[in-house]
């Protein structure tokens, strides 16, 4: 289910395909390694942590390693440094209060950390690297898109960006008032088309219909593609405030 960012919360039809496709994708981007061990503390309830904490544990040759309550920073620091996680997937509230609470050595294995849900702050990004030696990098998803749209690769991360589609994603922005694809640098509405957007709304034909057409999904969102193809988003149709990635 959506988190309510466009009003009551809907019932998201993602298929196997859908999210075997995000999960690939995802492993492209960041490079999992049999090696790795990613540090689950995303809620399963949650797009994200089902997606690429879950699935992606169980789908790809990587080790995963969890806690119930993401806010619960000092076990969650003892977790990563017991089972030296490598991959660390989260929403900048929660690296705000692993920056404050944990010490050093506990995140000190890390060398990826992706951030989605909400905007991640360059004092965030700026406080965990001091801290902890590894700077986060921004990604942009929706729960429709199975969910992740966009991220910053860990090698080619330009701040303040939401990164690049992911493969097999295909964006584009348009104009809000005339519908038609917009410039590099202009600002429009989000569209996304490919092998990770939903199936449908449940039971919601005609919220189904709205925001899907012809394969594109209309996200809400307002953003602009630079000359490089990196996203950079500039804000909702409708404003929400989102605290934790829930609103």
């Amino acid at each position: 289910f959506t988190s309510g960012s466009t009003g009551i919360p809907k019932g998201v039809m993602l298929t196997h395909g859908n999210v075997r496709h995000n999960v690939d994708a995802v492993e492209q981007v960041i490079h999992i390694k049999p090696e790795d061990v990613i540090l689950g503390i995303l809620p399963f309830f949650h797009s994200f942590g089902f997606t690429v904490t879950l699935w992606g544990v169980m789908a790809l040759d990587a080790k995963g390693i969890y806690h119930f309550n993401p806010l619960d920073a000092r076990q969650v620091g003892k977790l990563c440094s017991r089972h030296q996680a490598t991959i660390l997937l989260s929403t900048p509230t929660f690296l705000r209060t692993y920056t404050r609470r944990c010490e050093s050595a506990d995140l000190a294995s890390l060398n990826t950390i992706v951030t989605g849900a909400e905007r991640l702050p360059k004092d965030v990004a700026d406080a965990f690297e001091t801290k902890f030696g590894v700077r986060p990098v921004e990604g942009y998803g929706t729960t429709e898109t199975s969910p992740v749209i966009s991220a910053n690769p860990r090698e080619a991360n330009k701040p303040g960006s939401i990164g690049r589609p992911i493969p097999g994603t295909q964006v584009k922005i348009i104009n809000y008032d005339t519908g038609e694809e917009c410039e590099p640098g202009e600002t429009g509405k989000i569209m996304v088309k490919g092998e990770g957007v939903m199936h449908g709304y449940l039971n919601n034909t005609e919220e189904t219909s709205l925001r899907l057409k012809n394969g594109w999904y209309d996200t809400g969102d307002l953003g602009y593609l630079d000359e490089d193809g990196y996203l950079w988003h500039r804000g909702r149709m409708k404003r929400f405030v989102k605290i934790g990635g829930e609103m």
